[in-house]
Protein backbone atom coordinates (compact mmCIF):
# COMPACT_ATOMS: atom_id res chain seq x y z
CA UNK A 1 0.00 0.00 0.00
CA UNK A 2 2.97 2.32 0.47
CA UNK A 3 3.22 5.04 -1.77
CA UNK A 4 0.38 3.56 -4.10
CA UNK A 5 -2.64 5.89 -2.76
CA UNK A 6 -3.40 9.18 -3.28
CA UNK A 7 -3.35 11.79 -0.23
CA UNK A 8 -2.90 15.34 -1.96
CA UNK A 9 -4.04 17.23 1.53
CA UNK A 10 -0.56 18.81 2.45
CA UNK A 11 2.26 20.83 1.66
CA UNK A 12 5.93 20.50 2.76
CA UNK A 13 4.82 23.79 4.78
CA UNK A 14 2.07 21.98 6.15
CA UNK A 15 4.10 18.71 7.19
CA UNK A 16 7.00 20.44 8.29
CA UNK A 17 5.02 22.48 11.62
CA UNK A 18 3.05 19.07 11.65
CA UNK A 19 6.51 16.94 12.62
CA UNK A 20 8.48 19.94 13.98
CA UNK A 21 10.95 19.55 11.35
CA UNK A 22 13.25 22.57 9.57
CA UNK A 23 12.11 22.97 5.99
CA UNK A 24 14.26 24.12 3.21
CA UNK A 25 13.40 24.21 -0.43
CA UNK A 26 10.02 25.07 -1.82
CA UNK A 27 7.58 25.10 1.13
CA UNK A 28 4.52 24.91 -1.18
CA UNK A 29 5.82 21.83 -2.84
CA UNK A 30 2.77 18.95 -2.15
CA UNK A 31 2.16 15.64 -1.09
CA UNK A 32 0.25 12.70 -2.64
CA UNK A 33 2.14 10.02 -0.80
CA UNK A 34 4.25 8.75 1.29
CA UNK A 35 6.75 6.28 1.58
CA UNK A 36 9.67 4.89 3.29
CA UNK A 37 11.31 2.85 0.69
CA UNK A 38 12.77 4.72 -2.46
CA UNK A 39 12.33 2.09 -4.29
CA UNK A 40 8.72 2.73 -4.03
CA UNK A 41 9.21 6.49 -4.47
CA UNK A 42 7.24 8.11 -7.22
CA UNK A 43 5.88 11.74 -8.40
CA UNK A 44 4.40 14.12 -5.52
CA UNK A 45 5.51 11.56 -2.63
CA UNK A 46 6.86 12.07 0.50
CA UNK A 47 10.37 10.16 1.45
CA UNK A 48 11.39 9.05 4.61
CA UNK A 49 14.86 8.58 4.95
CA UNK A 50 15.06 6.40 7.78
CA UNK A 51 17.91 4.03 9.03
CA UNK A 52 18.24 0.57 8.99
CA UNK A 53 20.43 -1.65 10.52
CA UNK A 54 22.98 -1.54 7.86
CA UNK A 55 22.14 1.52 5.82
CA UNK A 56 21.53 5.28 6.48
CA UNK A 57 18.22 6.58 4.31
CA UNK A 58 19.78 9.80 4.05
CA UNK A 59 22.15 7.89 1.46
CA UNK A 60 18.96 7.22 -0.67
CA UNK A 61 17.77 10.42 -1.09
CA UNK A 62 19.41 11.17 -4.42
CA UNK A 63 17.41 8.42 -5.79
CA UNK A 64 13.74 9.44 -4.00
CA UNK A 65 13.97 12.89 -5.81
CA UNK A 66 15.12 11.11 -8.90
CA UNK A 67 12.30 9.12 -8.80
CA UNK A 68 9.61 12.59 -8.57
CA UNK A 69 9.25 12.84 -4.77
CA UNK A 70 8.43 16.01 -3.87
CA UNK A 71 9.85 16.06 -0.09
CA UNK A 72 12.00 14.38 1.85
CA UNK A 73 11.87 13.95 5.74
CA UNK A 74 15.75 13.78 6.84
CA UNK A 75 18.10 13.74 9.50
CA UNK A 76 19.45 17.00 10.75
CA UNK A 77 23.12 16.07 9.63
CA UNK A 78 21.60 14.69 6.27
CA UNK A 79 24.03 16.66 3.35
CA UNK A 80 22.46 17.54 -0.16
CA UNK A 81 21.14 18.95 -3.00
CA UNK A 82 17.62 20.12 -2.73
CA UNK A 83 16.11 20.11 -6.69
CA UNK A 84 13.94 22.88 -7.38
CA UNK A 85 10.46 22.89 -6.69
CA UNK A 86 11.24 20.16 -3.99
CA UNK A 87 11.45 20.49 -0.13
CA UNK A 88 13.87 19.02 2.34
CA UNK A 89 12.64 18.90 6.03
CA UNK A 90 15.43 18.16 8.67
CA UNK A 91 14.31 16.28 11.70
CA UNK A 92 15.93 14.72 14.92
CA UNK A 93 14.49 11.52 14.15
CA UNK A 94 12.92 10.93 10.92
CA UNK A 95 10.65 7.39 12.35
CA UNK A 96 9.65 10.25 14.87
CA UNK A 97 8.13 12.14 12.86
CA UNK A 98 6.72 9.45 10.60
CA UNK A 99 4.90 8.28 13.43
CA UNK A 100 4.03 11.65 15.02
CA UNK A 101 2.35 12.69 11.23
CA UNK A 102 0.47 9.16 11.25
CA UNK A 103 -0.88 9.77 15.20
CA UNK A 104 -1.84 13.25 13.96
CA UNK A 105 -4.05 12.32 11.28
CA UNK A 106 -5.25 9.29 13.02
CA UNK A 107 -6.76 12.00 15.89
CA UNK A 108 -8.08 13.67 12.73
CA UNK A 109 -10.23 10.53 12.34
CA UNK A 110 -14.07 10.13 13.51
CA UNK A 111 -14.53 6.28 12.71
CA UNK A 112 -14.18 3.57 15.20
CA UNK A 113 -11.08 1.28 14.76
CA UNK A 114 -11.15 -2.09 15.45
CA UNK A 115 -6.85 -3.23 17.02
CA UNK A 116 -5.82 -6.74 17.02
CA UNK A 117 -2.53 -8.07 18.43
CA UNK A 118 -1.67 -11.65 19.77
CA UNK A 119 0.95 -14.22 19.32
CA UNK A 120 -1.14 -16.17 17.33
CA UNK A 121 -4.17 -15.68 14.95
CA UNK A 122 -3.80 -11.69 14.93
CA UNK A 123 -3.53 -11.36 10.74
CA UNK A 124 -6.50 -13.98 10.36
CA UNK A 125 -8.73 -12.26 12.97
CA UNK A 126 -8.21 -8.90 11.39
CA UNK A 127 -9.19 -10.81 7.94
CA UNK A 128 -12.20 -12.33 9.61
CA UNK A 129 -12.74 -9.21 11.15
CA UNK A 130 -13.01 -7.26 7.79
CA UNK A 131 -14.58 -9.68 6.14
CA UNK A 132 -17.43 -9.64 8.95
CA UNK A 133 -17.77 -6.01 8.82
CA UNK A 134 -17.47 -5.10 5.24
CA UNK A 135 -21.35 -5.81 4.28
CA UNK A 136 -22.40 -2.92 7.20
CA UNK A 137 -19.25 -0.59 7.00
CA UNK A 138 -16.57 1.08 4.03
CA UNK A 139 -13.70 -1.01 5.83
CA UNK A 140 -10.31 -0.13 5.61
CA UNK A 141 -7.59 -3.38 7.05
CA UNK A 142 -4.28 -2.98 7.08
CA UNK A 143 -2.14 -4.74 4.30
CA UNK A 144 -0.97 -7.94 4.90
CA UNK A 145 1.21 -8.09 8.28
CA UNK A 146 1.93 -4.24 8.11
CA UNK A 147 1.27 -4.65 11.90
CA UNK A 148 4.66 -2.42 12.58
CA UNK A 149 5.32 1.22 13.68
CA UNK A 150 6.41 1.87 9.81
CA UNK A 151 3.54 -0.56 8.31
CA UNK A 152 0.87 0.80 9.96
CA UNK A 153 1.96 4.59 9.89
CA UNK A 154 2.33 4.23 6.06
CA UNK A 155 -1.54 2.51 5.89
CA UNK A 156 -2.65 5.67 7.67
CA UNK A 157 -1.31 8.32 5.39
CA UNK A 158 -1.66 6.98 2.16
CA UNK A 159 -5.06 7.39 2.30
CA UNK A 160 -7.43 10.16 0.18
CA UNK A 161 -10.47 9.41 2.11
CA UNK A 162 -11.07 8.91 5.99
CA UNK A 163 -12.58 5.29 5.95
CA UNK A 164 -15.91 4.79 7.48
CA UNK A 165 -14.49 1.90 9.75
CA UNK A 166 -10.34 0.51 10.20
CA UNK A 167 -8.96 -2.76 11.00
CA UNK A 168 -5.40 -2.66 12.61
CA UNK A 169 -3.09 -5.43 12.90
CA UNK A 170 -0.84 -4.60 15.83
CA UNK A 171 2.72 -6.68 16.65
CA UNK A 172 5.86 -6.16 18.69
CA UNK A 173 8.79 -8.00 18.59
CA UNK A 174 10.54 -6.05 21.59
CA UNK A 175 9.16 -4.48 24.57
CA UNK A 176 7.22 -1.47 24.27
CA UNK A 177 6.19 -1.15 20.40
CA UNK A 178 2.73 -2.12 21.47
CA UNK A 179 2.15 1.14 23.19
CA UNK A 180 3.45 2.81 20.73
CA UNK A 181 1.78 1.85 18.07
CA UNK A 182 -1.27 2.15 20.58
CA UNK A 183 -0.90 5.61 20.37
CA UNK A 184 -0.93 5.75 16.71
CA UNK A 185 -3.57 3.43 16.68
CA UNK A 186 -6.40 4.81 19.23
CA UNK A 187 -8.46 1.94 19.21
CA UNK A 188 -12.60 2.17 19.92
CA UNK A 189 -12.17 -1.71 19.76
CA UNK A 190 -9.65 -4.00 20.69
CA UNK A 191 -8.63 -7.52 20.73
CA UNK A 192 -5.86 -9.59 22.50
CA UNK A 193 -6.00 -13.20 20.61
CA UNK A 194 -3.89 -15.28 23.21
CA UNK A 195 -0.55 -15.13 23.78
CA UNK A 196 2.73 -18.09 23.70
CA UNK A 197 5.99 -18.15 22.90
CA UNK A 198 6.87 -15.96 20.04
CA UNK A 199 9.69 -13.19 19.93
CA UNK A 200 10.81 -14.43 23.30
CA UNK A 201 13.88 -13.04 22.21
CA UNK A 202 12.65 -9.78 22.56
CA UNK A 203 10.39 -10.52 25.77
CA UNK A 204 12.43 -13.50 27.88
CA UNK A 205 9.04 -14.93 28.96
CA UNK A 206 5.55 -15.44 28.36
CA UNK A 207 4.94 -12.59 31.12
CA UNK A 208 6.66 -10.27 29.22
CA UNK A 209 5.04 -10.94 26.02
CA UNK A 210 1.14 -10.98 28.31
CA UNK A 211 2.45 -7.46 29.62
CA UNK A 212 3.51 -6.17 26.19
CA UNK A 213 0.22 -7.30 24.10
CA UNK A 214 -2.14 -6.04 27.36
CA UNK A 215 -0.53 -2.39 26.80
CA UNK A 216 -3.16 -2.18 23.93
CA UNK A 217 -6.07 -2.65 25.97
CA UNK A 218 -5.24 0.09 27.89
CA UNK A 219 -4.72 2.73 24.98
CA UNK A 220 -8.89 1.60 24.31
CA UNK A 221 -11.15 5.00 23.82
CA UNK A 222 -13.63 5.72 27.05
CA UNK A 223 -16.50 3.85 26.07
CA UNK A 224 -14.95 1.11 24.04
CA UNK A 225 -14.69 -2.37 24.25
CA UNK A 226 -11.86 -4.79 24.94
CA UNK A 227 -11.50 -8.29 23.88
CA UNK A 228 -9.38 -11.76 25.05
CA UNK A 229 -8.73 -15.10 25.58
CA UNK A 230 -10.57 -15.86 28.06
CA UNK A 231 -9.23 -19.28 27.72
CA UNK A 232 -5.82 -18.03 28.85
CA UNK A 233 -5.40 -17.68 32.41
CA UNK A 234 -2.30 -15.94 32.04
CA UNK A 235 -4.17 -13.38 30.25
CA UNK A 236 -6.81 -13.04 32.77
CA UNK A 237 -4.06 -12.70 35.32
CA UNK A 238 -2.63 -9.25 33.94
CA UNK A 239 -6.12 -8.09 32.94
CA UNK A 240 -6.68 -8.26 36.80
CA UNK A 241 -3.69 -6.95 37.38
CA UNK A 242 -4.13 -4.08 35.63
CA UNK A 243 -7.64 -3.55 36.44
CA UNK A 244 -9.33 -3.73 33.35
CA UNK A 245 -13.14 -4.44 32.23
CA UNK A 246 -13.10 -6.93 29.43
CA UNK A 247 -14.83 -9.17 27.16
CA UNK A 248 -13.87 -13.33 27.23
CA UNK A 249 -13.90 -14.96 24.19
CA UNK A 250 -13.10 -18.81 24.30
CA UNK A 251 -14.45 -22.43 24.34
CA UNK A 252 -14.86 -22.57 27.88
CA UNK A 253 -18.22 -21.96 29.35
CA UNK A 254 -17.48 -18.97 31.88
CA UNK A 255 -16.72 -16.84 28.67
CA UNK A 256 -18.69 -14.08 27.49
CA UNK A 257 -18.37 -15.23 24.03
CA UNK A 258 -18.28 -19.03 23.92
CA UNK A 259 -17.86 -21.23 20.57
CA UNK A 260 -19.39 -24.81 21.24
CA UNK A 261 -20.09 -27.80 19.21
CA UNK A 262 -17.30 -27.72 16.96
CA UNK A 263 -17.41 -30.38 14.76
CA UNK A 264 -14.99 -30.77 11.23
CA UNK A 265 -16.67 -31.79 7.96
CA UNK A 266 -15.49 -32.11 4.59
CA UNK A 267 -15.99 -29.01 3.34
CA UNK A 268 -14.42 -27.27 6.77
CA UNK A 269 -15.62 -26.63 10.41
CA UNK A 270 -19.19 -25.71 11.89
CA UNK A 271 -19.63 -23.96 15.86
CA UNK A 272 -22.22 -22.63 17.79
CA UNK A 273 -21.89 -18.95 19.14
CA UNK A 274 -23.25 -18.52 22.68
CA UNK A 275 -25.62 -21.52 22.05
CA UNK A 276 -27.46 -20.20 19.58
CA UNK A 277 -25.99 -19.13 16.40
CA UNK A 278 -24.62 -21.54 13.65
CA UNK A 279 -21.13 -20.72 12.17
CA UNK A 280 -19.51 -22.68 9.14
CA UNK A 281 -15.76 -21.81 7.98
CA UNK A 282 -14.67 -23.40 4.68
CA UNK A 283 -11.13 -22.54 6.02
CA UNK A 284 -9.67 -25.49 7.64
CA UNK A 285 -8.42 -26.26 10.83
CA UNK A 286 -10.64 -25.98 14.39
CA UNK A 287 -8.38 -23.41 15.98
CA UNK A 288 -9.61 -21.06 13.22
CA UNK A 289 -13.23 -21.16 15.44
CA UNK A 290 -11.70 -18.95 17.97
CA UNK A 291 -10.31 -16.42 15.39
CA UNK A 292 -13.88 -16.44 13.93
CA UNK A 293 -15.15 -15.44 17.45
CA UNK A 294 -13.41 -13.49 18.04
CA UNK A 295 -14.34 -11.92 14.73
CA UNK A 296 -17.94 -12.23 15.17
CA UNK A 297 -17.43 -10.30 18.90
CA UNK A 298 -15.46 -7.48 17.59
CA UNK A 299 -17.97 -7.09 14.86
CA UNK A 300 -20.58 -6.86 17.32
CA UNK A 301 -19.33 -4.16 19.00
CA UNK A 302 -19.82 -2.24 16.05
CA UNK A 303 -23.27 -2.69 15.75
CA UNK A 304 -23.01 -5.95 13.45
CA UNK A 305 -25.40 -8.80 14.98
CA UNK A 306 -23.75 -12.38 15.20
CA UNK A 307 -25.81 -13.97 12.45
CA UNK A 308 -24.98 -10.96 9.93
CA UNK A 309 -21.41 -11.24 10.88
CA UNK A 310 -21.37 -15.45 10.98
CA UNK A 311 -23.28 -15.51 7.82
CA UNK A 312 -20.77 -13.18 6.09
CA UNK A 313 -17.58 -15.68 7.68
CA UNK A 314 -18.99 -18.44 5.44
CA UNK A 315 -17.68 -16.96 2.81
CA UNK A 316 -14.21 -16.18 4.01
CA UNK A 317 -11.58 -18.23 2.39
CA UNK A 318 -8.39 -17.48 4.33
CA UNK A 319 -5.22 -15.47 4.29
CA UNK A 320 -2.43 -16.85 1.77
CA UNK A 321 -0.21 -19.22 3.62
CA UNK A 322 -2.11 -20.06 6.73
CA UNK A 323 -3.36 -23.39 5.96
CA UNK A 324 -3.77 -23.02 2.19
CA UNK A 325 -4.18 -26.43 0.73
CA UNK A 326 -2.87 -26.79 -2.74
CA UNK A 327 -3.65 -29.40 -5.16
CA UNK A 328 -0.24 -30.55 -7.95
CA UNK A 329 -0.86 -33.52 -9.77
CA UNK A 330 -3.04 -35.60 -7.46
CA UNK A 331 -0.83 -34.52 -4.36
CA UNK A 332 -1.70 -32.22 -1.58
CA UNK A 333 0.58 -29.60 -0.22
CA UNK A 334 -0.52 -27.75 2.84
CA UNK A 335 1.29 -24.28 2.93
CA UNK A 336 1.51 -23.00 6.29
CA UNK A 337 4.58 -21.18 5.70
CA UNK A 338 3.30 -17.51 7.24
CA UNK A 339 5.03 -17.92 9.66
CA UNK A 340 5.58 -20.28 13.10
CA UNK A 341 5.52 -20.39 16.88
CA UNK A 342 5.70 -23.22 19.09
CA UNK A 343 1.60 -22.58 19.07
CA UNK A 344 0.50 -22.02 15.40
CA UNK A 345 2.89 -25.30 15.13
CA UNK A 346 1.45 -27.35 17.42
CA UNK A 347 -2.26 -26.15 15.69
CA UNK A 348 -1.07 -26.89 12.59
CA UNK A 349 0.21 -31.04 13.82
CA UNK A 350 -2.64 -31.37 15.10
CA UNK A 351 -5.03 -30.23 12.08
CA UNK A 352 -2.54 -32.39 9.87
CA UNK A 353 -3.17 -35.58 11.56
CA UNK A 354 -6.77 -35.26 11.02
CA UNK A 355 -6.08 -35.07 7.34
CA UNK A 356 -6.77 -37.88 5.06
CA UNK A 357 -4.10 -38.18 2.00
CA UNK A 358 -6.13 -37.21 -1.26
CA UNK A 359 -5.62 -41.30 -2.48
CA UNK A 360 -5.90 -44.65 -0.46
CA UNK A 361 -2.56 -45.52 0.49
CA UNK A 362 -1.37 -42.09 0.08
CA UNK A 363 1.22 -40.57 2.50
CA UNK A 364 1.89 -37.96 4.86
CA UNK A 365 5.09 -35.42 5.34
CA UNK A 366 5.67 -33.01 7.30
CA UNK A 367 8.36 -30.23 6.55
CA UNK A 368 9.12 -28.04 9.63
CA UNK A 369 11.75 -24.75 9.12
CA UNK A 370 13.04 -23.15 12.51
CA UNK A 371 11.08 -21.11 14.81
CA UNK A 372 13.08 -17.84 14.94
CA UNK A 373 12.94 -15.23 17.74
CA UNK A 374 12.01 -17.71 20.72
CA UNK A 375 15.16 -16.30 22.78
CA UNK A 376 17.30 -18.90 25.42
CA UNK A 377 14.24 -21.62 25.35
CA UNK A 378 14.55 -22.30 21.56
CA UNK A 379 16.22 -25.60 22.07
CA UNK A 380 13.35 -26.64 24.21
CA UNK A 381 10.52 -25.29 22.29
CA UNK A 382 11.99 -27.06 19.41
CA UNK A 383 12.65 -30.52 21.16
CA UNK A 384 8.87 -30.30 21.65
CA UNK A 385 8.23 -29.96 18.31
CA UNK A 386 10.22 -33.26 17.66
CA UNK A 387 7.82 -34.84 20.60
CA UNK A 388 4.98 -34.06 18.43
CA UNK A 389 6.26 -34.91 15.23
CA UNK A 390 7.16 -38.36 16.50
CA UNK A 391 3.50 -38.60 18.50
CA UNK A 392 2.52 -37.83 14.56
CA UNK A 393 4.71 -40.43 12.91
CA UNK A 394 4.45 -39.04 9.72
CA UNK A 395 6.01 -41.52 6.54
CA UNK A 396 8.18 -38.29 6.11
CA UNK A 397 9.85 -35.71 8.05
CA UNK A 398 12.35 -32.71 7.18
CA UNK A 399 13.65 -30.24 9.68
CA UNK A 400 15.20 -27.41 8.16
CA UNK A 401 17.39 -24.99 10.35
CA UNK A 402 20.22 -24.91 12.99
CA UNK A 403 17.71 -24.77 15.52
CA UNK A 404 15.42 -27.45 14.27
CA UNK A 405 18.45 -29.92 14.86
CA UNK A 406 16.75 -30.35 18.54
CA UNK A 407 14.06 -30.84 16.79
CA UNK A 408 15.11 -33.83 14.88
CA UNK A 409 16.97 -35.55 17.33
CA UNK A 410 14.24 -35.26 19.47
CA UNK A 411 11.52 -36.68 17.33
CA UNK A 412 14.25 -39.54 16.09
CA UNK A 413 14.92 -40.58 19.62
CA UNK A 414 10.88 -40.49 20.34
CA UNK A 415 9.92 -42.41 17.30
CA UNK A 416 13.11 -44.89 17.47
CA UNK A 417 12.95 -44.37 13.41
CA UNK A 418 16.09 -42.61 11.95
CA UNK A 419 14.55 -43.19 7.84
CA UNK A 420 11.35 -41.53 8.07
CA UNK A 421 13.29 -38.23 9.68
CA UNK A 422 15.89 -35.75 8.21
CA UNK A 423 17.45 -32.50 8.85
CA UNK A 424 18.70 -29.93 6.63
CA UNK A 425 20.15 -26.41 6.67
CA UNK A 426 18.08 -24.64 4.32
CA UNK A 427 14.54 -24.70 2.68
CA UNK A 428 16.30 -25.52 -0.80
CA UNK A 429 17.58 -28.43 0.37
CA UNK A 430 14.26 -29.32 1.54
CA UNK A 431 12.54 -28.98 -1.19
CA UNK A 432 14.96 -31.72 -3.08
CA UNK A 433 14.46 -34.07 -0.16
CA UNK A 434 10.60 -34.09 -0.76
CA UNK A 435 10.43 -33.41 -4.47
CA UNK A 436 12.61 -36.74 -4.63
CA UNK A 437 10.22 -38.56 -2.02
CA UNK A 438 6.55 -37.19 -3.09
CA UNK A 439 4.66 -39.05 -5.50
CA UNK A 440 0.69 -38.73 -6.36
CA UNK A 441 -1.64 -39.86 -3.47
CA UNK A 442 0.36 -37.98 -1.15
CA UNK A 443 -0.05 -35.10 1.68
CA UNK A 444 2.58 -32.57 2.56
CA UNK A 445 2.74 -30.15 5.38
CA UNK A 446 4.81 -27.31 5.23
CA UNK A 447 5.94 -24.72 7.87
CA UNK A 448 8.23 -22.69 9.25
CA UNK A 449 9.22 -18.47 10.31
CA UNK A 450 9.46 -16.38 7.66
CA UNK A 451 13.16 -16.14 7.72
CA UNK A 452 12.96 -19.58 6.61
CA UNK A 453 11.58 -18.83 3.38
CA UNK A 454 9.35 -21.97 2.87
CA UNK A 455 7.69 -21.08 0.35
CA UNK A 456 10.64 -22.17 -1.53
CA UNK A 457 9.31 -25.35 -0.76
CA UNK A 458 5.79 -25.09 -1.60
CA UNK A 459 6.65 -23.49 -4.99
CA UNK A 460 9.32 -26.79 -5.75
CA UNK A 461 6.06 -29.28 -4.88
CA UNK A 462 2.70 -27.25 -6.83
CA UNK A 463 4.05 -25.53 -9.55
CA UNK A 464 0.84 -24.25 -11.00
CA UNK A 465 -1.09 -25.69 -8.46
CA UNK A 466 -4.51 -24.47 -7.17
CA UNK A 467 -4.94 -23.19 -3.77
CA UNK A 468 -8.56 -24.49 -1.83
CA UNK A 469 -9.90 -24.58 1.27
CA UNK A 470 -11.30 -28.14 2.24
Amino acid sequence: MSGEVALARWSAHELAKRIGGSLEGDAHAQLVAVTTDSRRSREGAAFFALDGAHFRGGDFVPVAFGAGCSVVVVPRDWSGDVPAGRAAIRHPDPLAALTSFASGVRREWTCPVVAVTGSVGKTTVKEMTAHALAGTWDVLRSPGNYNTIIGLSETILNLEHEPSCAVLEVGASAPFEIARLAEIVRPRVASVTNVSAAHLEGFHDLEGVAREKIALLEAVEANGTRFVDGDDSLVARVVRERGLVVKRVGFGGDNDWVASDVRLTVSGTTFRVNGAEGGELVVPGAHQVKNALFAVANASALGVPPDVALDRLRTFRGVPGRLSVIEAGRMVVVDDTYNANPTSVRAALDWFAQLAPPASGGRKAVVLGDMLELGPGAAALHACVGEWVAALAPDLAVFVGEQSRAAFEEGTRRLGDRHRFRHVLDSESAARVVAEWIRPGDAVLVKGSRGMRMERVVRALTSGGTPHAL
